[in-house]
């Protein structure tokens, strides 16, 4: 048997591959192993995005609810906002009413007022010319002595002399 320098060449590279194959079937198994390796990070993924998936989905329904009754909320809303509008402005309507009356009432209570003032300012002229005319028909007044006025009774008659 004749064995050339390439033949053993080749020989040598066919351990050598068959060394590196059986390397690489080990580390392939590793990595396949669903308990320490590559499979089981694949594993673990897998159950995350199925759990993921879940959630996304239930959380979709939530937020499709929350957004029918938010909805609701704000046709509800702009309903009272309108309707707040409407009672500020009938009470600005209101307000301004009452305040005209309330002017008007006053004026018309200072006008009253200033005729009755005046009417009393007359009736007491009235008053005052009157007791002036009496005490002129009266005449001067008789000196009384005091004494007089104590001497007589409080519910006794005043009887005076015309002129």
């Amino acid at each position: 048997m004749n064995f050339e320098i390439t033949d053993i060449v080749i020989i040598l590279v066919s351990f050598a591959a068959c060394g590196y194959c059986f390397v690489l079937n080990r580390r392939l198994k590793a990595l396949q192993n669903t308990k320490d390796g590559l499979g089981a990070t694949i594993v673990a993924m897998t159950k995350s995005i199925s759990v993921m998936s879940a959630s996304t989905h239930e959380t979709r329904l939530q937020v499709g609810d929350m957004v029918t009754r938010l909805s609701k909320m704000l046709d509800e809303a702009t309903v009272a906002c309108r309707r707040m509008e409407e009672l500020k402005l009938a009470l600005e309507t209101s307000g301004k009413d009452s305040i005209d009356q309330a002017k008007s009432t006053q004026t018309e209570l200072n006008m009253m007022m200033r005729i009755v003032l005046d009417q009393s300012k007359n009736r007491a002229n009235e008053m005052m010319t009157l007791m002036q005319q009496a005490r002129d028909l009266m005449g001067p007044k008789p000196m009384v002595p005091p004494s007089s006025a104590v001497d007589r009774p409080a519910d006794a008659p005043i009887h005076l002399k015309a002129g």
